[in-house]
């Protein structure tokens, strides 16, 4: 009946339903749960109305601003002995992911509290009558009958359950010392079982050690509690724990912003609570709430998850930084993929915080995204504010038999984000009292945005151009040109800086606009260390012997050209240098992946070229860390730019080849570097030196060669960069936020 409705209610709201123990037969004394059978009663029905997704994932989801219609997922709070015989089964049944939220104290031989005191209580003798434990608090209880008992359960649980760790164990002890009961009476989950559910595919979460009121904590109580779990759980399943429940979770109540804030420093990802309502984009990924169904009867489940789906639900708001804000408009944000640029406004959100800079994100929705991963989404403060603006990419959306008008394309083909995006970039002044305003290129209505809360506003304007807007063959003669080149002019003119990635860019600009040269400033690309932390060489199952060769990132077929060094690797082969059964060749995600196929088949090297396809971040480093040898092309027409990915090659220490133009910039860069080889893309016989020079040194050092010293390559971490941004805002912020608030409100 209410199944058409509840669909609509769920539109852009994350479920999450929240289990405890879930019997083959209802216990008389635990009168709430469910049994098996209503449980799978109430999975089928789920199935029908939800698309169950792992936890994990769809807080990724949230963030990234592409969750799947209708979105659920399934939670189990505790760690019970019949949770591996009982609800996985059905589970699987349905092919049906869950959560597994689990206090860990259990697995060292100390079964949850809530388990020790039914035990006893089901197991006192019926002449134990008008008894309290020692305490002033201490309800008065009496085990003569099962309605007894089942009371005296309830106003136990209800007392035990707020005491301190300490003092409700000395309380339990002296519960279970009048019922006769031990430890070892307690049925609870065995690491067996812990690891055979994770082993079915199932994820495991932390739920604390011993299931404490936070509030009831101290601080230091607390991070043992959240840390420690996380600790052992992962020693035990050999996997990372990403998310956590707190116990009983009720905000204000059971936990506040104190633990939130431990919760993400023990280094889970998301965190869910015990209170109705449902998540959405602007939810905590920290403060997931979740429904929990309850009775044995269908008809109520709809009714009750109705009522979530309406109510809003609580947060404890998280107090603020203290830190400067800077608004940074970014059309490149994950979750898009296929553009290094995304890890340059990636890395200053994560490293402007160490420099009293707190951002916030104005970006494009993510349906302006051709390719979308989630994986790096996690890597943004997760108190970062993201805004989405709706965003139409002209090719895609306003296309007919995929044409459309050129005009739709100026400046860029998702400039209809201008309107959505100074909208909410006004709220975000008005909001978050930005001191600056920073854009980033290549999608130049990035800086046309900007531009335009600039000016509304009066805060001052950093715009990092990166790589040059217009250059001698980009864009092509005409109106994009000529738009560009107006454009261009407009943001030297207004911006209070204006930042590139090379010298040579930089001083390009200002020999153009020489009225402006004072705000022409470098910071270059870099890399991020913290990626490299815990990460070691992968090389997708090749033999030790193999002669492993990457490029990793994009291939343009013009200026990124590989014929050249295919033709010098073919040379190489047929003179006996190179030994084509033991040769790997791989371009990870290149886009131009069918080019590229074309020109290895034309130079005979289709056997040892692979097109492979993208991969989370973090194992492309780790494929980076195990090549013999990184590769790098760069025509002359990219002369003033430097690929982002040179850094993380730098800095993965593995040998390097660059084919490129010898006279550009990077070129200059890499040449200081060990390890590195040049090679002029205009000639396949300097590229064939190269090689032989690198398969010398290799085979001097007896088939591998030293790696350079990291000391050289740290002035390029994305930190060191970060700090260069903040001195950059330092000198450019306003002091006077609240006029600029003022001047829109």
């Amino acid at each position: 009946m209410l199944l058409p409705c509840l669909k609509l209610l769920s539109r852009g709201k994350l479920t999450v339903l929240l289990f405890h123990k879930v019997p083959a037969r209802l216990d008389p004394m635990v009168r709430a749960e469910f049994d098996l059978a209503a449980f799978e009663r109430l999975l089928a029905s789920i199935t029908k109305l939800f698309r169950i997704i792992p936890l994990v994932e769809a807080s990724r989801a949230l963030r990234a601003g592409n969750l799947p219609g209708r979105a659920a997922c399934i939670t189990f709070d505790g760690g019970y002995a019949d949770w591996l015989h009982g609800v996985i089964p059905v589970l699987e049944k349905y092919a049906v992911h869950a959560t597994f939220f689990i206090a860990s104290g259990q697995l060292a031989g100390r079964p949850m509290w809530s388990e020790r005191t039914l035990h006893a209580v089901r197991s006192a003798p019926a002449e134990l009558q008008d008894i309290a434990l020692s305490d002033a608090a201490s309800p008065r209880v009496d085990f003569g009958s099962l309605d007894a008992k089942t009371e005296a359960l309830i106003r136990l649980d209800r007392f035990l359950k707020f005491q301190n760790p300490k003092r409700r164990e000395e309380l339990l002890q002296e519960l279970e010392g009048l019922a006769g009961t031990t430890l070892g009476d307690v049925p609870h989950m065995s690491v067996a079982d812990l690891r055979a559910i994770h082993a079915k595919g199932f994820d495991i979460g932390g739920h604390s050690v011993d299931l404490p009121i936070l509030t009831r904590c101290s601080v230091e109580q607390a991070r043992h509690e959240i840390g420690a779990c996380k600790d052992h759980l992962e020693s035990l399943i050999g996997a990372r724990v990403a998310a956590f429940s707190y116990p009983n979770g009720l905000p204000t109540e059971d936990f506040n912003e104190e633990h939130v804030k431990l919760v993400e420093q023990c280094g889970y990802e998301v965190a869910v609570t015990s209170h109705r309502g449902t998540a959405n984009e602007q939810s905590s990924v920290f403060q997931i709430p979740r429904h929990t169904p309850t009775g044995n009867a269908g008809p109520r489940w709809e009714f009750q998850l109705a009522r979530s789906l309406i109510e809003p639900h609580r947060q404890i708001a998280v107090p603020e930084d203290g830190l400067r804000r800077v608004l940074m408009v970014a059309f490149h944000f994950p979750p898009q993929a296929g553009s290094s640029g995304v890890l340059r406004t990636l890395n200053f959100v994560k490293h402007l915080p160490s420099g009293q800079w707190s951002p916030v994100v104005l970006t494009a929705s993510s349906s302006a995204y051709e390719e979308q991963r989630n994986d790096l989404i996690s890597s943004v403060p997760p108190n970062t504010p993201i805004l989405r603006a709706l965003a139409l990419d002209a090719a895609r959306h306003l296309s007919i038999a995929k044409k459309y008008p050129g005009v739709l394309a100026l400046p860029d083909r998702w400039s209809t984000w201008w309107f959505a995006a100074v909208f909410k970039g006004l709220k975000a002044v008005r909001q978050y009292r930005p001191a600056v305003i920073w854009s980033t290129y290549p999608i130049s209505s990035a800086h046309m945005i900007a531009a335009t809360i600039s000016r509304l506003t009066g805060l001052p304007w950093v715009a990092d151009f990166r790589d040059p807007m217009v250059s001698a063959s980009s864009p092509a003669p005409g109106m994009q040109r000529q738009v560009m080149t107006w454009l261009e002019a407009r943001v030297l003119h207004r911006a209070a800086a204006c930042v590139f990635t090379t010298e040579r860019a930089a001083k390009e600009y200002a020999r153009r606009y020489p009225l402006e040269a004072h705000k022409c400033k470098v910071i270059a690309n870099g890399y991020d260390e913290t990626v490299f932390a815990g990460v070691t060489p992968a090389r997708s199952g090749l033999e030790r012997r193999t002669l492993f060769m990457l490029h990793s990132g994009l291939i343009y077929p013009r200026d990124r050209d590989p014929s050249t060094f295919f033709a010098a690797v073919q040379g190489l082969i047929d003179d006996g240098s190179l030994d084509r059964e033991h040769l790997q060749i791989r371009f990870r995600a290149p886009k131009h992946g069918a080019e590229v196929s074309d020109s290895a088949a034309k130079h005979g090297l289709s056997d040892v070229v692979e097109i492979s396809p993208p991969i989370p971040y973090d194992e492309a480093i780790a494929e980076m860390l195990g090549a013999d040898l990184l590769l790098v092309f760069q025509g002359s027409n990219f002369n003033a730019q430097i690929p982002a990915k040179v850094y993380e090659y730098l800095r993965a220490q593995s040998p390097l080849l660059a084919v490129l133009d010898p006279a550009g910039d990077t070129a200059g860069q890499l040449r200081p570097f060990d390890g590195v080889f040049l090679g002029d893309m205009a000639s396949s016989d300097d590229i064939r030196r190269a090689l032989l020079q690198w398969l010398a040194i290799r085979k001097l050092h007896g088939g591998g060669i030293p790696p350079r010293s990291l000391d050289s390559v740290r002035v390029f971490s994305r930190e060191a960069q970060a700090e260069r941004l903040c001195e950059m805002l330092n000198a450019h912020a306003s002091p006077a936020t609240n006029e600029a608030a003022e001047r829109i409100a």
